[in-house]
């Protein structure tokens, strides 16, 4: 899928995200809707989840959840990936790498860099891509709570571009092709 397509922005209904298959980070109570009856639910897939295989970087470095990888991507500087390698055996610090360190904010280069991230961890884990292939062809979102309307959901606007499900979606088909 090309870039300017990831980007396209609309909203969803509640009875959508129901028949989709959710990517959420379940150790949170913030979430506004009840996932009873939603059809597949995947905390393994959000970025912020600890992989059971890591993933490794082109300099070697070692990831152990796919958003430290991501923004490790994000740097052409060794050092500052170094560190964000080793910051990535604790799981609160992800978010707070955003604000430690330069980085890249292009939004095709983070599509990029995010993509390549999903490669990375679901092609390490074939336990986790065998999971993400038992979806077929449902929609995959990223259903958030803190307002992430490009590579997710913000639950209080149903507004999103939803790229991370997207590109979820892409690879689950390419791995079918």
């Amino acid at each position: 899928m090309q870039t300017e397509e990831l980007q396209i922005v609309r909203n969803y209904s509640p009875e959508e995200l129901k028949k989709s298959a959710l990517v959420v980070y379940s150790r949170s109570s913030k979430y506004s809707m009840s996932f009873d009856e939603v059809k597949f639910l995947f905390d393994e897939w959000s970025n912020y989840h600890q992989l059971t295989h890591p993933i490794y970087d082109d300099e070697g470095n070692e990831f152990w959840d796919s958003e430290w990888y991501y923004m490790a991507a994000r740097t052409k500087n060794k050092n500052i990936k170094s560190i964000i390698s080793f910051l990535s055996l604790w799981f609160w610090m992800a978010r707070k790498s955003r604000y430690m360190f330069p980085l890249d904010l292009d939004p095709k280069n983070k599509i990029s860099y995010m993509r390549e991230a999903i490669r990375k961890k679901f092609d390490a884990n074939p336990d986790l891509r065998k999971k993400l292939l038992q979806t077929w062809d449902l929609s995959i979102i990223e259903y958030t709570y803190w307002g992430d309307d490009f590579f997710g959901v913000d639950q209080k606007t149903m507004r999103w571009a939803n790229i991370l499900g997207k590109l979820l979606m892409e690879y689950r088909d390419s791995c079918i092709e």
